[in-house]
């Protein structure tokens, strides 16, 4: 087996690595990145080489092609991969929305691959948790509406953004001031900050429309009323978000906990029961990294009929949230020998 990994050396790139050896031990892994480079990753040293020569007529075909680039470069070398061979996850915004293009989160409508299938768009990362934790709802329940309000870490913004937070972090925090005077207002560091890139005339950004939009896609309730509001915030890795919930039949806290916690409807999610939220932090889902964390249920008092749920979910938005996520996807292809790596079959629809 033939692995192609588009941004081999980003932080993406370098967990699909990870996850590669361990869902599928023996396979060639050929990495791509904007010129050529060695990494070194997890004990091996790999070649790797420039994305323009894969317009080349040498240029190597195979089987599976991991794509982890911006938009534009998406655009720019999926359909060559797919001339080559290759079936493509593509982690941009690219092809998400397109018609005939599925949109896939792995353990809530991962049937829709089938061996026909070339092409499959892996969602944003707060998408994937977030439709993680909704479709065993909306399975048990249904759902009529939902707004969400996420917190999501420095690293979704790639490694530069990362090891620059870091460094500045250090920096900033050498100084024993206690109010903050010494940061930059407008940087990550110590800071609170709107994800407000390309807000467009509905007020809504970017990272907001694609929530909204790609969890009714995944859920396939076009009509599913969505609201969601994002931030970033002073963490290196893990999103995480409070959510509240319009059930389309009131339930009690148990049975919606135990909905939560059916395998069969709910799988790679850890439940944390009651409404403290012990255990459920962002930095939490780095100790458990391909699953989503969900739990704080309470009924929200403002709706005198019960349907409405605050619910908070967490996950790590480089594993679970996009590397984690596209190797299941490609386990549907290619069975996984990790069995936490291999997404199931076909699920039961959402009502």
């Amino acid at each position: 087996m033939r692995i192609c990994i588009l941004g081999a050396t980003g932080l993406v790139g370098r967990e699909s690595i990870t996850l590669i050896r361990r869902a599928w031990p023996q396979a060639e892994i050929i990495g791509f990145a904007s010129r050529r480079k060695q990494l070194e990753h997890g004990g091996e040293t790999f070649d790797v080489l420039g994305a323009p020569e894969l317009e080349e007529d040498s240029a190597p075909r195979g089987d599976l092609a991991l794509v982890a680039l911006d938009d534009h470069h998406s655009k720019r070398y999926v359909p060559r991969l797919m001339e080559l061979g290759y079936k493509v996850v593509d982690k941009s915004n690219t092809y998400r929305m397109e018609a005939g293009v599925p949109l896939v989160s792995a353990g809530v409508n991962c049937g829709v691959v089938t061996e026909e299938t070339q092409l499959v768009a892996n969602p944003n990362c707060t998408t994937i948790p977030f439709t993680m934790a909704m479709a065993p709802l909306a399975h048990a329940f249904g759902l009529t509406s939902v707004a969400i309000s996420s917190y999501q870490a420095i690293s979704g913004a790639g490694i530069g953004a990362l090891d620059g937070f870091l460094e500045d972090s250090r920096a900033g925090y050498a100084e024993p001031n206690r109010v903050g005077t010494q940061l930059d207002p407008a940087k990550y560091v110590g800071n609170t900050v709107p994800h407000n890139g390309k807000t467009d005339d509905s007020g809504f950004s970017s990272e907001e429309r694609k929530l909204m939009k790609e969890s009714r896609k995944i859920l396939d309730a076009a009509t599913l009323k969505v609201s969601a509001q994002c931030c970033r915030v002073p963490v290196a890795i893990g999103h995480f978000m409070n959510v509240w919930l319009e059930l389309g039949r009131a339930a009690p806290l148990a049975e919606i906990e135990a909905a939560l916690q059916q395998a069969s409807t709910a799988p790679f999610l850890r439940v944390n029961t009651g409404p403290v939220g012990d255990g459920l932090t962002a930095l939490a889902c780095v100790h458990d990294r391909d699953r989503t964390l969900a739990g704080r249920l309470r009924i929200d008092p403002r709706d005198e009929s019960g349907r409405t749920v605050c619910l908070t979910v967490a996950g790590d938005n480089l594993r679970l949230g996009a590397a984690t996520n596209a190797i299941r996807v490609a386990s549907r292809w290619f069975p996984s020998e990790d069995a936490e790596l291999q997404a199931p079959g076909n699920l039961p629809a959402a009502r």
